[in-house]
């Protein structure tokens, strides 16, 4: 299951690409794209790592784009 995070405000793309680099370096981490104009991000994470996960990834978004806050917005259901 993927889920949505809205981020607090768009990202440049080089922080996104600096963000996305660290955030494949954490244990149990799926994979990532943003989303919308790179104000969102779809993220998908082992079950039990999620939590992990995004943590971690809330404290890359503060260091790395300019304090970015991480709130989640929705599962995403695939068929």
């Amino acid at each position: 299951m993927k889920r949505k995070y809205n981020l607090s405000k768009k990202v440049t793309e080089e922080q996104a690409a600096k963000a996305m680099e660290e955030m494949q370096k954490i244990t149990g981490f799926g994979e990532a794209e943003f989303a919308d104009d790179r104000t969102a991000l779809i993220v998908t994470a082992d079950d039990d790592k999620i939590t992990h996960v995004m943590n971690r990834s809330v404290n890359i978004f503060a260091r790395v784009c300019d304090e970015t806050k991480i709130s989640f917005d929705s599962f995403i259901y695939e068929d």
